[in-house]
């Protein structure tokens, strides 16, 4: 079974001001990193520059689509 990490730095400020990093990493290579914000989360995968945006409205819509399986 693959091994997942996760990483993070939080600020010392309220987060609307500063923005959260999460890094995650399989089996110690490293996938993407999740950056939280006031106005959502990005996703950047690996060597990637350019992230995948969603509103927290987008993200609640769909994680409710899981509740039920």
């Amino acid at each position: 079974m693959a091994e997942h990490n996760i990483s993070f730095s939080l600020p010392e400020l309220e987060m609307g001001k500063v923005d959260a990093h999460f890094y995650i990493y399989k089996d110690k290579e490293k996938l993407g990193r999740i950056t939280i914000s006031k106005g959502g989360l990005d996703y950047y995968a690996r060597n990637k520059k350019k992230p995948i945006k969603i509103s927290w409205s987008k993200f609640d819509e769909l994680l409710q689509g899981y509740r039920n399986e």
